[in-house]
């Protein structure tokens, strides 16, 4: 039996950027005001409707009811519940990235030692995709290029921002060096955090760690073990 939805209050609906969004290919672009609050308030409530229900289980009238419109309404600004979920992944994105250069920025680590650095990014990056599970798991088993260019480019960046903070503590090591580590630790770090997220309590291995806190301590020694000691 599906979940019932969240009881918390509906966020107010300028919460996503719309320029993105009407980027997207499928994507309706709205040309008046009144359609792009209503493009908005789709939006919001297929994310109010993850917070306690799967994709799966949400049907476009449920997101009419919880928007307060009819289902023609949504399609006339989206092909379909798929398409939907691709705009909130991409408002989602880009808010993450806002995020990610704010609690990045190099002046915020610099009386930081390394390891306290990194235990920090990896812990908020593992709430974030525990968190978000239930937006990020259907839209990347999607088979979406949109979303996968997105993501890549997400994770690209989120290495770049790591990067840097890594080389101002290891000036002893060449630059391109550290970045071919940290390169290789983040794939290694997003790979398991997207393992746990697609099979979520499921699993995959016989010493998993069971809850966010220790998901980040083993990220965070894999991590140091690539990158400090290189291997």
């Amino acid at each position: 039996m599906p979940k019932p939805h969240s009881s918390r209050p509906t966020k107010p609906a300028k919460a996503h950027d719309i320029e993105p969004i009407i980027r997207l290919n499928r994507v309706n672009a709205p040309k008046q005001a009144r359609s792009e609050r209503r493009l908005q308030e789709i939006i919001q409530a297929l994310d109010d409707l993850l917070d306690g229900r799967t994709f799966e289980d949400i049907t476009i009238p449920d997101i009419a009811a919880r928007a307060g419109c009819v289902p023609a309404s949504i399609y006339a600004r989206f092909r379909d519940k798929a398409s939907i979920l691709v705009a909130l992944h991409e408002s989602i994105r880009d808010r993450q990235i806002a995020n990610i250069d704010e609690s990045m920025r190099l002046e915020r680590h610099e009386h930081l030692s390394l390891q306290e650095s990194i235990y920090t990014i990896l812990h908020n990056l593992t709430r974030y995709y525990s968190r978000q599970r239930n937006l990020l798991r259907p839209a990347y088993l999607l088979g979406d290029d949109e979303i996968y260019e997105r993501a890549s480019a997400l994770i690209r960046h989120v290495t770049d921002r790591i990067s840097a903070i890594v080389r101002h503590h290891m000036k002893d090591i060449p630059g391109d060096v550290v970045d071919r580590r940290v390169d290789l630790a983040m794939r290694a770090v997003y790979a398991l955090l997207q393992q746990r997220m697609v099979f979520q309590d499921v699993r995959t291995g016989r010493l998993m760690p069971v809850s966010d806190e220790a998901t980040a301590r083993e990220l965070d020694g894999l991590f140091m073990q690539l990158v400090v000691q290189g291997s």
